[in-house]
């Protein structure tokens, strides 16, 4: 699959080298296309990186890996993302963890699909740490990845993503459901700094099988 990160930061670059080790073709995209050129460089073959825009062009499956603050300059940067698959890893907390930037309705990725004209938005792949990216099995369970978007053949490919990636994968519906599944990057946040558990933490569906 063609996957392409628009940033360049710890989450962009933990899941742009994952998805290359697993046989994905990355495209790094940046302010500073230099800086994504060279981050590429470093990871490898099957990974390149430019502009915003050119990595936009590059696939069908983008991955908003930016902060809040400017994800709605970054989605208007990257030009016409008509019939795109955008993930939404955004997290709106506050500078020094002081809560909530926007109100939780409507949720952010709502915001963005507003922005993003013609895009496929998903939300997924913000209640974790960059940390754990490589380390998803905790004891006999493996981290829960939530994810939610209005159209199922976008969904199926972020699910594989996620797969990929070593996420038990869980569809929490359409996009709409941004506003349940949102605050719990805030809650990971909370419990991680503030409550001063530490960044490797999870959230685990847990289920109950019934017998067969």
């Amino acid at each position: 699959m063609k996957v392409s990160l628009l940033g360049t930061g710890r989450l962009g670059t933990a899941l742009g080298k994952i998805w290359a080790e697993k046989g994905h073709v990355i495209m790094f995209g940046s302010q500073d296309p230099q800086k994504a050129k060279k981050l590429a460089n470093s990871i490898g073959s099957n990974t390149s990186g430019g502009t915003y825009e050119e990595a936009a062009k590059f696939s069908d499956v983008i991955i908003l890996a930016v902060p809040w603050s400017v994800a709605k300059e970054t989605i208007k940067t990257a030009g016409d993302l008509n019939g795109k698959i955008i993930v939404d890893s955004t997290t709106t907390a506050a500078p020094h963890l002081g809560g909530p930037l926007i109100e939780i309705t409507p949720s952010a990725a709502e915001k963005i699909a507003k922005w993003a004209v013609g895009g496929k938005v998903i939300k997924a792949v913000h209640t974790v740490g960059v940390e754990s990216l490589n380390k998803l099995q905790f004891g006999s369970v493996q981290a829960s990845l939530f994810v939610c978007g209005d159209y199922l053949d976008a969904k199926s490919k972020v699910k594989q993503l996620g797969l990929d990636l070593g996420f038990d994968v869980i569809d929490a519906g359409p996009l709409k459901n941004a506003r349940l599944i949102e605050p719990l990057g805030m809650l990971w946040i909370e419990l991680a700094y503030k409550q001063g558990m530490g960044t490797d933490i999870a959230f685990k569906l847990l289920r109950r099988r019934k017998a067969k």
